[in-house]
């Protein structure tokens, strides 16, 4: 049963939505970092929208993103490029509230408060890549699923087109929203069997979930069928094989991340997520409305891809389904807590208080960080050189994140890695490495100019070199 807002509780929400809104434009800061300005070098060699499908044949190309890319524009302020994720992100608070408002006012404003804060949803809700576009419709199609069973006979009949049209938009956003389609339709098989016959439980959810199954085929037949048509196949960015270890440390990020943690040992965060496994089970066991969607994005999608060996799985960003049912847990345990007695409401007040500075917290450090922020070394080089610089390379990867930088300040730059006169250095740091105060490339030394550290999910640790400054001083133009 869906719970209208009182009119002090909608001003609450809408309260919620401007934080939600406001820490994202505040995380948005800073220069593209690599898959970012990655992502805008192959849409602005993309022609056409239609481009975007066919000729950007990357792991990186989340389409609807690229879409939006290639409408702003190559060079325009990050910020600009970031929009779609902020509004995506941000309305992703509305759809949890609408979620949440099917149990009571406190799940929705609990629900809408934790999504707003969550620092792993700020962080990809404020980055130009598809992340919170394929969360936004992730979630719109948990709130359908969970209309549909809550829904008197006969079922309702646009649940299943509904589903999949955001099957088809999540997917171009990114394709890990097939994780999301998995979960659902998992979630709706084992929530029908505790009320109906085997047989009668799969049949219902294959009526839903067949057109959103189509769904998955249509889109990946789109994707891989114009990379296997190109001259170069699906490109990979990164390609790190399956380690436990890497896994591991991925679920302890995403953790950390989700609950605003980050200041916590490794072994308490272990602890948090045996406790969360506890409590997914002991929803099961009292068959809490998520309960099965919760059990199978936190134990089971962890257990799936550490079975099948998945590749990247060292990445945090692959356990979005997993920090979205923590937090949807959380929801449901603190917003029935606070409908209980003065005990109950007190630890859940408490707990909720515990979580949001945990969260502000973490928001504040990483929109201090601006993810390594690009832009710095572009404004570094101007001030010495403003004409325009050469700057030394030693690989590709800071290749895009430099000319998008540069592109945006309208700031003539020359990036080389061979041995011609260079007037400044750019060295990419291991996470966490020490920038040491001189640099040597091609018998030339170079003395450090400024250092800047990633993000806790995005970014990169840098470091930028000069010449020393009395040569400087001699040409502001290397040429």
């Amino acid at each position: 049963m869906r719970h209208n807002l009182s009119l002090p509780a909608a001003y609450a929400l809408l309260a919620i939505l401007g934080v939600a809104v406001w820490v994202r434009i505040l995380s948005a800061h800073g220069g593209l970092w690599v898959d970012e300005a990655w992502s805008a070098v192959l849409v602005a060699r993309a022609d056409t929208p239609w481009a975007v499908f066919t000729s950007i044949n990357h792991d990186n190309n989340h389409h609807l993103n690229s879409l939006w890319m290639q409408a702003v524009g190559y060079a325009a302020p990050p910020l600009a490029l970031r929009a779609l994720s902020i509004v995506t992100g941000a309305a992703t608070v509305l759809v949890v509230a609408a979620i949440g408002a099917r149990r009571s006012t406190a799940h929705a404003l609990v629900g809408a408060a934790l999504f707003a804060l969550s620092p792993i949803l700020v962080n990809y809700g404020s980055e130009a890549r598809g992340y919170a576009p394929m969360l936004l419709c992730a979630l719109s199609a948990i709130l359908v699923a969970a209309r549909w069973l809550d829904a008197p006979a006969p079922a309702p009949r646009h649940a299943p087109g509904l589903l999949a049209l955001l099957t088809i938009l999540g997917l171009l956003s990114q394709l890990t929203m097939l994780f999301f389609v998995v979960a659902i339709a998992g979630w709706v098989a084992l929530t029908l069997r505790q009320r109906v016959a085997t047989g009668t439980a799969a049949a219902m959810t294959a009526r839903l979930m067949l057109p959103s199954l189509v769904a998955v085929m249509l889109v990946f037949t789109l994707v891989f069928g114009a990379a296997a048509a190109s001259p170069g196949g699906m490109q990979v960015g990164d390609y790190v094989p399956f380690s436990f270890a890497s896994l591991v440390s991925a679920l302890q990020v995403m953790l950390a991340t989700t609950l605003g943690a980050s200041a916590l040992s490794r072994w308490w965060i272990a602890v948090l997520a045996l406790t969360l496994c506890v409590a997914a089970m002991v929803a099961v066991a009292h068959r809490r409305p998520m309960a099965w969607l919760a059990m199978l994005a936190i134990a089971g999608l962890p257990i799936a891809l550490a079975t099948l060996h998945v590749a990247n799985t060292g990445m945090p960003r692959y356990f979005l389904l997993s920090s979205v049912a923590v937090l949807l847990l959380l929801t449901d345990l603190i917003a029935t807590a606070l409908t209980k007695g003065p005990r109950s409401r007190m630890l859940a007040a408490l707990a909720l208080t515990l979580l949001a500075i945990g969260m502000v917290h973490d928001i504040a450090q990483d929109i201090k960080r601006r993810r390594g922020d690009i832009d710095a070394a572009i404004a570094g080089v101007r001030i010495e050189a403003p004409g325009g610089a050469r700057v030394h390379v030693d690989h590709l990867q800071p290749v895009a994140p430099l000319r998008v930088a540069a592109a945006t300040a309208r700031y003539p730059l020359v990036l080389t890695s061979d041995c011609r006169p260079a007037q400044f250095v750019f060295v990419d740091l291991d996470d966490g490495g020490a920038a040491t105060a001189t640099t040597r490339r091609c018998g030339r030394v170079y003395t450090l100019r400024t250092v800047r550290r990633r993000g806790m999910l995005s970014g990169t640790d840098w470091a930028l070199y000069g010449l020393p400054r009395a040569r400087n001083a001699l040409s502001t133009n290397p040429y």
